[in-house]
């Protein structure tokens, strides 16, 4: 008989970050203080912030987010010489650190307008073989993460194979398959990768 499992991102709790380590009320206040840089980075956005500014709204330091930035590609973060991030390379960064329940959990209603439609919560029961629950239930713990934001990023890859069918039977899936990039960037490579094709 197949093992059954409740997925849900709307009601599977926030992990507590080794909250086991940690005083009760460190734990809340990290939560709260955690919940206002949300709630700034998608309510409160401005085009452009200096390293200080992006590295406050993340809650990471700046010799960290310097160093973050240097890996993935220096100087797309440079402007003029000096350190300058695009709202959409902060919430790249700040989503590597803050789960889809944490954002939904800070935004709370207003993550109707602030997100994409797609991008909203679904609940899901599955029924799969007990040896796959074990293993998600198992590598979730180990990344400390629950198993609805493991099987998330799992599933990102295998959304950008179906972008563009299911953009043309669920229109606005691309957006949510991006976000925070912007849907253009996806028309651009497809069509490079289509051009590379054709020449080929």
């Amino acid at each position: 008989m197949p093992f059954q499992r409740r997925v849900s991102s709307r009601f599977t709790k926030t992990p507590k970050r080794d909250s086991a380590r940690q005083p009760w009320k460190e734990v809340e206040r990290e939560t709260a203080q955690r919940r206002e840089r949300i709630r700034t980075l998608f309510l409160d956005a401005t085009d452009s912030y200096r390293l200080h500014e992006a590295a406050r709204i993340i809650g990471i330091s700046t010799g960290v987010l310097q160093r973050e930035a240097e890996r993935d590609q220096r100087e797309a973060y440079r402007s003029n010489g000096a350190w300058r991030f695009t709202w959409r390379q902060v919430a790249f960064i700040a989503m590597r650190r803050w789960t889809f329940a944490e954002i939904h959990e800070a935004l709370g209603d207003e993550a109707l307008t602030a997100l994409p439609p797609l991008f909203s919560p679904q609940t899901l029961t599955l029924q799969l073989p007990a040896y796959l629950v074990r293993a998600m239930e198992t590598t979730a713990l180990e990344n400390k993460m629950t198993v609805d934001e493991w099987l998330r990023l799992e599933l990102i890859d295998f959304a950008g194979t179906v972008a563009e069918q299911m953009e043309a039977r669920h229109p606005g899936f691309r957006l949510a398959y991006l976000f925070p990039g912007d849907p253009r960037d996806y028309v651009a490579v497809r069509k490079s990768t289509k051009n590379a094709s054709s020449t080929s």
